[in-house]
């Protein structure tokens, strides 16, 4: 049966939505079930946090690199090998009896992950012309901000109704409905480009970032932390300064820097770092404020969360459908505005209480809605559309490398940042309440100059994409 032109590239957008949503939601559910698996296969608080560590850690090191390889072997090899990859990660991972083979399992889940992440909008900006470039990569960030949204509540409902293993086991027949339809309805396309890949520059660049991640991530180095810490931010100086020299001299560089002296490019990657530091933030402190302050319960809990993805499912595809007609720039700074907005209020909802903090917290989460909701696609277009297609694979890696750094970095301010400030306020001998208000507050007050930053890449950003760049 011959599948007509418009349906396959509808099925394409399919294949890719699935990689994509499963990829994110397994980035986000872990965190729910940690405390379920740390009992279960009785692991200490330290191995815990390397369960969500390793797969942060070999995604943001693997991004570019596998957006590069599918630039010289094409996007089809690599973004079919990193299904079949994330599905024998997942059965690993869901038949997991001890902390070793669970942890290979993650880390051969964000390989795999990082594998469809880096391809998915190559492949379709490379599938479809540019005047509907913002629409499908508008549904494609809506699967990402679906499965990082959806990714705790998932988690944590199918642990209670089953067991931590099948929050595993429930990526198996996504995985494998995106594998089969990504065999039938991927193109395959010539490679023209098989020049060597640039072994250097990949060493380095893995090293520097992994030295970044661990860097950003304190908690996980459970001693000797003031001899790490200065030799982590040593080796990262070292490695990147290394990668640096190797890209310059590299007759085929793993990524061309010169790609970073296009506005939209350069500019749209680092508002696309704020912007994802900005969600993952909140993300990662909300949860806590409905537990120690409103003592929420998790099915209320689930509720309020799921605000923001709603306001996103929306808004997204539009936004990314207007971006075609209009352009990105002036919805990037759209975005980045709702988003910065959204942590004014929650700060502010720490000053009082009652029915004036609910609203505020309302409005904050609708706020980070249209913020994610806005900003995702457009800006996602604007870098896309940027370069020319033999450096498709590149900018994709790059997108979700930013993306992945802003996710880190977000973390790292909910997290080690709010326990910094806390533990430092508790001296003073407040209530812990207050305490705990003030540090929440503290932290958005500190991501707002984030989002501003975020906001000004965004403002210069250009009005109409370069399509062709050399």
């Amino acid at each position: 049966m011959q599948i007509s032109s418009q349906t396959s590239k509808r099925l394409v957008i399919a294949c890719v939505g699935i990689g994509t949503f499963i990829a994110s939601l397994n980035s986000s559910l872990i965190t729910t079930i940690l405390p379920v698996i740390r009992q279960t296969l009785k692991i200490s608080l330290g191995q815990s946090d390397w369960l969500v560590l390793i797969f942060l850690l070999i995604m943001t090191v693997s991004l570019i690199p596998f957006g590069k390889l599918s630039d010289l072997l094409g996007h089809r090899l690599i973004f079919l090998t990193g299904f079949a990859l994330f599905i024998c990660a997942a059965f690993i991972c869901g038949c997991s009896a001890n902390f070793i083979s669970l942890f290979i399992g993650r880390a051969l889940m964000g390989f795999g992950s990082a594998m469809i992440l880096s391809v998915g909008p190559a492949i379709l900006t490379t599938t479809f012309p540019s005047e509907q470039r913002g629409k499908v990569l508008g549904l494609q960030a809506l699967m990402t901000y679906a499965g990082l949204s959806f990714g705790p509540l998932i988690g944590g409902s199918i642990t209670q109704l089953f067991g931590w293993e099948s929050a595993f086991f429930i990526n198996l027949p996504f995985g494998l409905a995106g594998l089969l339809l990504g065999i039938l309805v991927i193109p395959k396309k010539l490679v023209k480009d098989t020049k060597s890949f640039d072994g250097r520059g990949m060493i380095f660049f893995a090293i520097a970032m992994a030295a970044g991640t661990l860097l950003l991530n304190v908690s996980s180095i459970a001693s000797n932390r003031n001899i790490v810490l200065p030799l982590l931010f040593f080796l990262f100086i070292f490695a990147f300064w290394q990668f640096m020299i190797a890209e310059h001299k590299a007759s085929a560089p793993m990524i061309k820097l010169s790609l970073f002296q296009i506005r939209d490019f350069g500019f749209g990657s680092l508002g696309a770092a704020a912007n994802y530091l900005i969600f993952y933030l909140i993300l990662f402190t909300i949860p806590n404020y409905l537990e120690e302050i409103l003592h929420s319960s998790s099915m209320q809990m689930g509720v309020l969360i799921t605000i923001t993805p709603l306001v996103m499912v929306v808004c997204s595809p539009i936004v990314g459908s207007l971006s075609d007609r209009f352009g990105s720039r002036i919805f990037s700074m759209m975005g980045m505005f709702f988003s910065t907005i959204s942590l004014v209020l929650f700060a502010i909802m720490t000053l009082t209480t009652g029915l004036l903090a609910f609203v505020l917290l309302i409005s904050g989460l609708i706020c980070t809605g249209l913020g994610i909701g806005i900003f995702a696609a457009p800006n996602n277009s604007a870098i896309m559309g940027a370069v020319s297609k033999p450096y498709q694979g590149v900018a994709s890696g790059a997108v979700a490398t930013f993306r992945n750094i802003g996710m880190i970095a977000g973390t790292t301010l909910g997290g080690t940042l709010f326990d910094l400030i806390y533990r430092q306020i508790s001296r003073n001998g407040a209530s812990s309440q207050n305490n705990f208000l003030s540090a929440f507050s503290m932290v958005m007050w500190i991501a707002v100059i984030f989002g501003i930053l975020g906001f000004i890449c965004s403002s210069y950003m250009s009005k109409k994409e370069l399509l062709n760049h050399k």
